[in-house]
């Protein structure tokens, strides 16, 4: 028979039963203990009949129950039968327990009565506590228990015992408001709890979902990039080639706008290749000392011709400082700071400069007379994809990376770079460094003058026939010795036993190889460590920190040709 019809939801239910069976065992061993202190009293002082049967059909009340629970199936429970069992077994325990008070409606025992009185509210009160969870429960204990008590009382009469009777009836409407109102914390907490379970559990879905689009996108954006990088770093070779011939006029002047685009491509690809190893943690600083004003110059050797073009001034503060960090990256954030102010500057021109501070601390400032920064924009100018200006998305004016570049890297070397800025008037940007000795500087080097490498065996490995062929071109013009390949079985196959002086790879090639394991197996075969280049069109964070793992050097498509020269120079100046 069912007791509870199914108008509770399930799932509240069963952590209501759950929450009084956690309470069983002790409840029920309390209970049948509080029967046998009764009994031994109620033997001694008033040495009734029939208390040891009494006893017994407590016993039987409160073990059946335990038993029952001992070999109860947690997992497979159906809540409502659970809790209809319970009520019948407190419906029995109750029963047996206020027949006690009515064996004793005769004895007229002051003490008696008392002693009975102290226990049942006592085991009413500790019922509200277990079984509250659960009020049908608490409620079949409390009906059957404490009403036979007020019965008792006024069975025997006299104006003590009925008072007696009547606070019986107001103590067990009181517990049951109680009860009421425990059952309704006890159920709004276990909502509560659904609830929250519910929400993480949408928390972790949407993660999940957000996790595999970011995902999904990042193979996405690699892939892409390693397509489009292909192409162009064969048509960046072609027109070195090209160049390289004897031209009229206007093929130098058709090819120089075709390069001038390469060259535009080419940038916007390495902005998204610096911000994909920031992202990847590829980069680790190399801190070395080096003066501020080679950095200047070479700065202004490069970006004036941009800032001239757009009849801005630009001017630069000579300074004899010099300054420990990484010179590369520090050349990579000055760079996009001033591109940034070239960008943004319509009317007058922009200063750099370099400021000695307290604590042999370096500053380098960007000055610039641009639109400027609202207040209101100041915290985010350093995010990614985040442009004051272009609501048109204007290629022109670059991706929005450039400044959370130049920020990732200062943070990257654990620098400070902070900015001040009236709209209207102009921004400064503040690179703060620290001070090296002058004595131990480094300079930057500034031969740009182009190098030949005649008699030279150079070995190319690419599985993409445009570049390998680009590649040759550009190689057979600098006086190279030539040899393409499309693996590194191939590649043996044409050296024999005779090593290259230089290996130029791939790193992503057919079959799942890639171009470190190409230069194992020719440095193992040949048994000769040969210097080499890697060569890669991939961003995604996995490929660059595998790639950054192998000796060899490490560059990104599409590669300028004077950036190769001086690459191979460096290694074949080696051997």
């Amino acid at each position: 028979m069912r007791l509870l019809p199914r108008f509770r939801e399930e799932r509240i239910l069963r952590e209501e039963v759950a929450l009084v069976y956690r309470n069983y065992y002790v409840g029920i061993f309390g209970f049948f203990l509080v029967t046998v202190i009764a009994s031994t009293v109620l033997y001694i002082v008033s040495d009734p009949k029939g208390i040891f049967y009494w006893l017994a059909a407590c016993a039987v009340v409160s073990f059946i129950p335990l038993f029952r629970y001992w070999r109860m199936d947690d997992k497979n429970i159906d809540p409502y039968r659970e809790a209809t069992k319970q009520v019948w077994d407190f419906i029995f325990i109750g029963t047996v327990w206020g027949s006690m008070s009515l064996l004793y409606t005769e004895a007229d025992s002051t003490t008696v009565m008392v002693s009975i009185t102290a226990l049942s509210t006592g085991l009413a009160a500790a019922a509200l506590a277990m079984q509250s969870p659960c009020l049908p429960v608490f409620l079949a204990y409390a009906y059957t228990s404490l009403p036979a008590l007020a019965l008792s009382m006024f069975l025997l009469g006299g104006q003590v015992y009925i008072a007696m009777g009547i606070a019986g009836i107001l103590y067990l409407i009181t517990l049951t408001v109680f009860a009421y109102n425990l059952e309704l914390t006890v159920k709004n907490s276990i909502e509560l709890r659904f609830e929250n379970i519910e929400l993480i559990e949408q928390l972790r879905n949407a993660m999940t979902e957000t996790k595999e689009a970011n995902r999904a996108k990042s193979v996405f954006l690699a892939s892409a990039s390693h397509d489009l990088r292909q192409p162009l770093h064969a048509m960046g070779l072609f027109i070195e080639t090209l160049n390289s011939t004897k031209l009229d006029a206007y093929q130098q002047s058709v090819v120089k706008h075709v390069e001038s685009a390469s060259e535009a491509t080419r940038d916007m690809l390495n902005t998204l290749l610096d911000f994909s190893k920031l992202d990847a943690g590829v980069i680790e600083p190399r801190p070395r000392a080096f003066r501020i004003q080679t950095l200047f110059n070479k700065m202004e050797k490069e970006l004036g011709a941009t800032a001239d073009n757009k009849n801005l001034i630009y001017r630069t503060r000579d300074t004899k400082a010099a300054a420990y960090a990484d010179m590369s990256l520090v050349e990579l954030i000055l760079r996009n700071l001033i591109i940034n102010a070239i960008r943004y500057t319509e009317i007058g021109g922009l200063l750099i400069a370099c400021r000695q501070r307290e604590n042999q601390t370096l500053v380098i400032e960007v000055w610039d007379t641009g639109i400027g920064v609202p207040k209101k924009e100041l915290s985010n100018i350093f995010r990614e994809f985040h442009q004051l200006g272009n609501p048109e998305r204007d290629r022109q004016k670059g991706f929005g990376l450039g400044l959370a570049i130049a920020k990732g890297l200062s943070d990257t070397m654990q620098l400070k770079l902070s900015l001040n800025s009236e709209p209207g008037s102009g921004t400064v940007f503040r690179l703060s460094l620290p001070e090296a000795e002058i004595s131990v500087v480094e300079d930057i080097p500034t031969n740009q003058s182009p190098n030949r490498f005649d008699g030279r065996q150079v070995l190319i490995i690419d599985d993409d026939e445009s570049v390998r062929l680009g590649m040759r071109e550009l190689l057979l013009s600098w006086g190279c010795d030539c040899l393409i390949a499309e693996s590194a079985d191939e590649a043996l196959a044409l050296t024999g036993s005779k090593a290259p002086d230089l290996l130029i790879v791939d790193y992503r090639l057919r079959e799942e190889k890639t171009g470190r394991g190409a230069i194992e197996l020719l440095r193992d075969k040949l048994d000769v460590n040969l210097p080499a280049i890697i060569i890669t069109g991939d961003t995604a964070a996995d490929r660059l920190r595998e790639a950054q793992t192998s000796d060899a050097l490490l560059l990104h498509k599409p590669v300028s040709s004077s950036e190769l020269q001086r690459t191979m120079a460096s290694l074949l100046e080696k051997t």
